[in-house]
């Protein structure tokens, strides 16, 4: 009976963290990269010669070359003019959608970690005490802690050290906390168990 209980609690947490992975995905979907920056590269001219021969006829052009350094420096992408022989001749225009892009990601990564903290806190409450039949109260607590870590994980990036620390010490007093209670409540019952026999 026990090894049942284990199948079904690792099953209820295996459901829950892709519930909760696609539920976040189909209500508010993580932005793509072609939404920001669909065809970059298709849509513009390129090199009429691009691997033929070295462009021994193209002439080197300092200020050309700054101009594209700023707008890489500034994180855009430039996007050249050729001429007929295939040879750089200016820059069409500096394209920032290689940011506008990282700060959505930015946006939704944040928002998908408050999200997965309050289910999260809510499966630990529920699976603690609401739902505490075994091993439905077990495979909730898991699974509010999975909760947790994807929603970390997801944002992890966006975490300055300072918080990454912190939120691995709440994480680390919480799962303490949580283990105290737990044993100290099956030791009560053992004992209520002993004292009736």
């Amino acid at each position: 009976m026990k090894f049942k209980n284990i199948l079904l609690g690792i099953g209820i947490v295996v459901v829950f963290a892709l519930a909760l992975w696609q539920g976040i995905e189909a209500f508010y979907p993580s932005p793509t990269y072609d939404n920001y920056c669909k065809g970059l590269y298709s849509t513009y001219p390129t090199p009429v010669k691009p691997y033929q021969e070295p462009y021994s006829n193209c002439t080197f052009s300092r200020p050309l070359q700054q101009e594209s350094d700023e707008c890489t420096f500034d994180g855009g992408t430039a996007i050249y003019d050729y001429d007929d022989n295939g040879c750089i001749i200016s820059i069409k225009e500096c394209n920032y959608c290689n940011q506008e892009f990282n700060e959505a990601d930015k946006s939704h990564s944040s928002r998908v970690f408050f999200i997965s903290l309050i289910v999260g806190i809510l499966a630990l409450i529920i699976g603690y005490s609401i739902l505490s039949v075994e091993p439905v109260g077990s495979a909730l607590i898991g699974s509010g802690i999975w909760s947790l870590f994807f929603g970390s994980v997801i944002n992890w990036r966006n975490f300055s050290n300072i918080w990454r620390f912190l939120l691995l010490i709440i994480a680390l007093i919480l799962l303490i906390w949580f283990a105290l209670r737990l044993n100290k409540e099956e030791k009560k019952g053992l004992l209520r168990r002993l004292f009736r026999k």
